[in-house]
């Protein structure tokens, strides 16, 4: 009887907390930086990215997210996107209609160039972290930013060069719809 009980009052613990998907859209700037050959020339690729974004809030204080980040190609850029799995830990500062966040990000960044004939892979894992502020305009509809910081772990070596993508970091503001 008392494992009944006891089943019974983590059932309900635990279909009181609110879990609630979300979608999201947001726009920012992302600069990446690179390093290459023995003197550790450094190189920064400072761009436009868009991210799409679907997500759990998990009760009040938590959420997981799986998110693809386009960034738009300069100058002799191929490709350069990213996918990334985010769990952030959320804090309740104004009744829930203000909100700060962070958490670990994991996840693989491509990001391929070519120049005179000269192609370029600096693609391959990234972790680190983000962090920011939710803002709830109606019960449905979030407005967010913050800023997301990745080491990358891609590298290649172009004509005896090593060339190693060091960092991706991100600002970015955009919106949430709760369903």
């Amino acid at each position: 009887m008392k494992k009944i009980v006891l089943a019974t009052l983590l059932a309900s613990g635990l279909m009181a907390s609110e879990n609630v998907s979300f979608i999201g859209a947001s726009i920012g700037n992302a600069e990446l930086k690179t390093t290459a050959g023995p003197g550790d020339f450094e190189s920064k690729n400072d761009d436009t990215h868009y991210t799409g974004t679907l997500g759990q809030y998990v009760g009040d204080n938590a959420r997981i997210s799986l998110s693809y980040t386009y960034i738009e190609p300069g100058k002799n850029i191929k490709n350069s996107d990213g996918a990334s799995l985010a769990f952030d830990l959320i804090v309740p500062i104004v009744d829930n209609l203000f909100m700060l966040y962070a958490g670990p990000v994991v996840g693989y960044t491509r990001f391929e160039a070519e120049a005179a004939g000269v192609n370029l892979d600096l693609s391959g894992l990234h972790y680190g972290g983000q962090a920011g502020g939710i803002v709830r305009i109606v019960n449905n509809i979030e407005i967010e930013g913050g800023y997301r910081y990745l080491v990358e772990t891609g590298s290649d070596s172009v004509l005896g060069v090593n060339i190693d993508a060091d960092n991706l970091r991100m600002w970015y503001v955009g919106a949430n719809f709760r369903f």
